[in-house]
């Protein structure tokens, strides 16, 4: 009999404990502040991660895992009876995945290793590697697995309020006229995943940003599966709007840890981040 073995990156910040009842692999990807190098919830927790991030005049910089690092965790498992199922960081945001590609690819492994484009990160990276561990109990074979989890990842839906502008404005990813005009009206994006991180929305005023994301679980969650909730250094905040959104979509029910956003997207979305990830009824179009 077939068993799986999760394997993720620390870019899904999943909780330690998490990971642990599941059995779930996070290989720690890296953060560094000018000359100073740390791995991503190994010696550098997401509080520390954030005061560092508030106190730089740089952006820190992520680096990812290669080849050669891949070809180390997979070949204990080479002509085992385990099939490591490997959900990374999206390839279009990263090149992690390409790594892992070329590492099976090197090591003979292509029949015995699912490796599946996430098209995620964070909480919904965290979602998927997560709901996928439930699904694999009741899988056939690798092949009705890999089927389940291309399912599933079509149905995984994010949806994030971002408050502080000056980080998408230092990674190039909003002008400087644009922030100006955003801070001036308290214009803040709504972000998703599509395959990458895109802006969805924008909203005057914080409530109306809260009141996008809820009308959104209403509209489209499959609420057979819990709600993830994540903060990124506001987590008052986040419980404050999951508690808003267990009180207003009736059936709703909580993956039981709020996740903390990590440096891999942390650095972009700063603190004061948070929302909602979830299955939804139907893949996206």
């Amino acid at each position: 009999m077939l068993k799986f073995k999760f394997i993720t990156d620390s870019s899904a910040d999943i909780p330690k404990n998490v990971a642990k009842e599941l059995d779930i692999t996070v290989l720690p990807l890296g953060v560094s502040f000018g000359g100073e190098s740390y791995l991503d919830g190994v010696d550098i927790t997401p509080a520390e991660f954030y005061a560092k991030l508030k106190a730089c005049k740089e952006l820190p910089k992520t680096s990812q895992l290669n080849r050669f690092a891949f070809e180390e965790i997979f070949a204990p498992y080479k002509g085992t009876d385990v099939v490591p199922v490997v959900l990374l960081l999206g390839a279009e945001m990263s090149s992690t995945f390409s790594a892992a590609k070329e590492a099976v690819a090197a090591l003979g492994m292509e029949e015995q290793v699912l490796l599946i484009d996430s098209e995620a990160v964070t909480f919904a990276l965290a979602a998927l590697v997560t709901e996928g561990a439930k699904l694999a109990k009741t899988a056939e074979s690798k092949a009705d697995l890999e089927e389940k989890l291309i399912s599933l990842r079509d149905r995984i839906r994010l949806y994030a309020y971002v408050d502080d502008l000056r980080y998408l404005r230092y990674g190039g990813r909003l002008s400087a006229a644009s922030m100006h005009f955003a801070n001036l009206l308290h214009i803040r994006p709504v972000v998703t995943l599509n395959k990458k991180v895109d802006v969805v929305s924008k909203q005057i005023g914080t409530a109306k940003c809260v009141r996008y994301m809820i009308e959104k679980i209403k509209e489209e969650a499959d609420l057979s599966f819990p709600l993830y909730f994540a903060n990124s250094d506001c987590r008052a905040e986040g419980e404050a709007f999951e508690r808003r959104v267990l009180a207003e979509v009736q059936g709703a029910t909580p993956f039981p840890e709020m996740h903390d956003i990590g440096p891999t997207v942390g650095t972009h979305a700063g603190p004061g981040c948070y929302g909602v990830v979830f299955v939804a009824k139907s893949a996206r179009r």
